[in-house]
């Protein structure tokens, strides 16, 4: 029978106070992550009923797809104490571990700053082996979809093994993407945490376009990261850290979810920015552009893919998704497979925090692509979006995959969902599939109990924002 391989997870963003799997003092705003959450003790205790019915003795792998722990809006030492709560569940020292000691992760723009240390750090220890005179090659700003260079998140492993029955267990980074792929290269799943779908984080490229229009958008994912991997680390992992700065960032984002609250901060800004002009008239033309301005930036932001409750993919990340697989994946894979694209590819992301499974059909792929989107553990909007929620993605030793939502704002049962296709009947109900089934349905107490705590504390969370936007705005 097949047995689970991989176990992805992505949006954990872990230490900040609108994650599930951050635990809050008595239901407030306040966090405590000298505790693990209720949700992450019930989710690891699901995890482990699944992963104790594995007939082999080999543990599966564990694969971090980006955003893991929170570094824009909250302190590093929270988001840190929160990811070891978590790694105290999973390698438990008086107890049976639940994965392979060596984790895959891959960052997302709320923990990109990650790479930036890891990749800094390997390179580093690349320029320590040269000697005299030999060729100094360029730093890395991407990895290879497979069989990537062994870089280690150094920060996630110290954090690791600062625990001494864990020295055994390490971190390694793939960026922007990894793949898994067969024998015979006729199947293929690749990871990635998914935020260059989404236009706002590629926006240098977006200026750099309209500066200088003879310019080509970019054609590889080293391309892409190179051009806004600057923008992508201040604004989504080190701005929201910055002191009293960082506080009042906090509550722009809070802020992007309540579209009359982002009318009046526009507002607010560009009266604040213009008021030392003398002139009516320039003050005005002045307040006019600015508003533009902030309109495409922050008010973008606002309309971005987690705050389009109505649909899984907005046209914007629709077409993100698109240009992605067709162009910068395609070209990679390409590149390092000799253009023999497998007839069976699977694209496994999150970023969106609405999980979903469907086939898409892309250019330059010999069949239509199974996309999964592994949703997000963040409850961030004031009323409840059927849409918003957190899957785990598991895949076997034949690289089948199988999503396992665990909630969905409103319908909080754990289930084992079909990948159906888009225009037809055709379904990929496999034996993985109808096994996992079956296990889910062997015992339900591990699910039931989840299900009860996960809605209380969607709930809460819904009455912490609220309470967090009046109560800031009070403050300003």
């Amino acid at each position: 029978m097949p047995d689970i391989k991989y176990v992805v997870l992505s949006d954990m963003h872990l230490g900040a106070e609108n994650s599930l799997l951050t635990n809050l003092k008595n239901d407030t705003p306040q966090t405590d992550t000298t505790h693990p959450s209720p949700v992450m003790v019930g989710f690891v205790d699901c995890l482990r009923e699944l992963i104790s019915k594995n007939e082999s003795k080999e543990k599966p792998k564990l694969v971090l797809n980006g955003d893991l722990i929170e570094l824009a809006l909250t302190s590093t030492n929270r988001a840190s104490m929160a990811f070891q709560r978590f790694i105290e569940l999973i390698f438990p020292e008086n107890g049976e571990f639940l994965f392979d000691p060596q984790i895959l992760f891959l960052p997302g723009n709320h923990d990109h700053n990650l790479w930036e240390f890891a990749r800094n750090s390997w390179y580093l220890e690349t320029l320590k082996n040269l000697k005299p005179g030999d060729y100094i090659p360029n730093e890395l700003h991407s990895t290879k979809v497979f069989e990537p260079p062994e870089i280690q998140s150094v920060f996630l492993t110290a954090l690791i093994r600062s625990y001494p029955h864990l020295q055994n267990i390490s971190v390694d980074v793939s960026y922007p993407a990894h793949g898994l792929i067969n024998k015979d290269h006729s199947q293929c799943v690749v990871f990635c945490h998914g935020h260059y779908v989404e236009s706002m984080y590629s926006l240098m490229s977006s200026l750099r376009a309209d500066i200088f229009p003879g310019h080509q958008p970019p054609a590889t994912l080293e391309d892409i990261e190179i051009e806004n991997y600057a923008w992508v680390d201040f604004f989504w992992s080190t701005l929201g850290r910055s002191g009293s700065v960082g506080r009042d960032i906090s509550l722009i984002y809070d802020k992007l979810q309540d579209s009359k609250q982002v009318k009046v901060m526009i507002g607010n800004i560009a009266n604040s920015l213009t008021k030392k002009t003398k002139s009516a008239v320039f003050r005005a033309l002045e307040k006019k552009a600015l508003q533009i301005a902030l309109n495409l930036s922050l008010g973008h932001m606002a309309s971005s893919e987690r705050n389009e409750p109505e649909v899984e993919l907005t046209p914007d990340a629709t077409e993100g998704l698109k240009r992605f697989m067709e162009v910068l994946l395609h070209s990679q894979l390409s590149k390092e497979l000799q253009n023999d694209i497998p007839d069976d590819l699977t694209f496994i992301f999150g970023h969106t925090h609405k999980p979903f499974q469907r086939w898409f059909t892309f250019e330059g792929y010999p069949n239509p692509v199974k996309v999964y989107n592994t949703g997000g553990w963040v409850v961030d909007t004031l009323k409840p979006q059927p849409l918003h929620g957190g899957s785990i993605v598991l895949v076997d030793e034949e690289l089948d995959v199988v999503s396992l939502s665990m909630y969905k704002e409103g319908r909080y049962s754990p289930a084992i969902e079909h990948l159906h296709h888009e225009h037809t009947a055709q379904s990929d109900v496999n034996t993985f599939y109808e096994r996992l089934l079956r296990l889910v349905k062997e015992n339900t107490k591990p699910w039931e109990a989840f299900e009860k705590i996960v809605e209380h504390e969607v709930k809460v969370r819904y009455i912490n924002l609220a309470e967090s936007i009046a109560g800031r705005e009070d403050d300003h």
